[in-house]
């Protein structure tokens, strides 16, 4: 008994490590262009585990994940499991990166710098703070296998999230070069890892 009861935790641990472990990809730009944004013809709202859904542009494209987080026990983890940090272009390069350190909390990030490699408006331009809703459970499980250093291909929406009584996730619909503390809340309906 003891023995079974010693492995389970060796392979919970294993697991935990694992996908917490980044991915390594090396020097050079990993995805060249932004995701493109585009306007979306009128689309009603929708109503997502109790949720109004509104949607407000379409967006499709790779970006590289610099950092990840899943939520387990806020108000919003059942819609949005895991939020990340995005970049294309400069910000997909570990060269980069390795003066870049971003931290997620509480469904916002905060940027430290050390030397900076690049000016704070193009790090600002080149990245993205996403809430990673998906739009089937396999997305979802999907979502959950993210780590740091992956290439994700996303088609969907940019939407707004609602309940009754309040906002609850709010969306910027354009990528600028400025700090976005709010983010985009992604409606994923394709979701590809590499």
């Amino acid at each position: 008994m003891v023995k079974y009861l010693v492995f389970c935790v060796f392979v919970a641990a294993s697991y935990i490590v694992y996908s917490t472990f980044p991915v390594d990809r090396g020097p050079g730009v990993m995805v060249k262009n932004a995701p493109d944004i585009e306007r979306l013809t009128w689309q009603e709202p929708f109503t997502f585990k109790g949720t109004k859904v509104t949607p407000k542009k379409v967006i499709e494209g790779e970006v590289l994940i610099i950092k990840r987080k899943r939520y387990f026990f806020d108000s919003i983890t059942k819609y949005a499991p895991a939020d990340a940090m995005v970049g294309w272009n400069q910000l997909s390069d570990e060269r980069n990166l390795e003066y870049i350190f971003y931290s997620l909390k509480d469904r916002s990030f905060k940027l430290d710098l050390t030397r900076p490699p690049l000016p704070l408006n193009t790090i600002y331009a080149e990245s993205d703070l996403w809430h990673l809703i998906p739009s089937t459970s396999d997305i979802g499980e999907k979502i959950k296998t993210l780590r740091d250093g992956h290439i994700i291909y996303v088609k969907g929406l940019i939407v707004d999230m609602e309940t009754e009584d309040e906002m609850i996730l709010r969306s910027q619909t354009e990528l600028t070069s400025t700090k976005n503390s709010d983010g985009m809340t992604i409606w994923i309906e394709e979701l590809r890892i590499r």
